[in-house]
């Protein structure tokens, strides 16, 4: 019977851990950035594994997520030994680095490493901060548009592997493929400039002098 009880006990730990659990920190990655956050507010860590400072980092950062809930504050992590756009982007220069996106600004955090401090500046103490230039903001529009630069190399990747990989094609039948787009394109362009002006100058001449030599 102790040991029906015991199991009882177990099952129901079980049952009621993950409803307590707390909220989950947003892994972010050069894929997902824009995407993720493109709304709400955000308190992202940049960290590297090895940085010993961002494993003392790591339980006070999954509690702040736990509270900054409450706050309408979500807590990100980014690992910049992996994400290399993004770690450009966000123009990190050392581990862990500690940045608050919101309203289109992005301001940088200075502070004291508590879950406290972090949900006072996620709320109302990053209005004591300077926000980073617009142009160099990745959440501004001037930085989602680089970001979207920064996705070329990434897609031109992944387009490789799909004709590479999947269909077998050669690398020179991939890079003629590539290389007669912008001919395309140019060919497209040169007709409808063409198209143009001949409509102009047939509207200001009149079509007797369509055919003049």
């Amino acid at each position: 019977m102790a040991l029906n009880a015991v199991l009882s006990l177990l099952l129901l730990a079980g049952l009621i851990a993950p409803a307590v659990a707390g909220k989950a920190v947003v892994e972010l990655t050069d894929d997902n950035f824009d995407a993720k956050t493109s709304s709400g507010v955000w308190m992202i860590k940049v960290y590297a594994p090895w940085c010993i400072h961002c494993r003392q980092l790591e339980p006070l950062w999954q509690a702040f997520a736990d509270e900054a809930e409450v706050d309408g504050v979500l807590v990100a992590k980014v690992n910049g030994d992996k994400e290399r756009y993004l770690m450009s982007r966000l123009r990190v220069t050392g581990f862990p680095t500690i940045f608050l996106l919101r309203d289109g600004n992005t301001y940088e955090y200075n502070g004291p490493r508590n879950v406290d401090s972090f949900r006072i500046f996620a709320t109302s103490g990053y209005k004591k901060s300077t926000a980073k230039p617009f142009y160099l903001a990745p959440n501004s529009i001037i930085g989602r548009a680089i970001g979207q630069l920064y996705g070329v190399p990434r897609l031109v990747r992944s387009v490789y592997r799909l004709l590479h990989e999947k269909h077998g094609l050669s690398d020179a039948a991939i890079i003629l493929g590539f290389l007669a787009i912008p001919v395309a394109v140019g060919g497209v362009l040169i007709c409808c400039l063409d198209a143009v002006f001949v409509q102009r100058a047939k509207e200001e001449f009149g079509p007797e002098h369509e055919h003049q030599e």
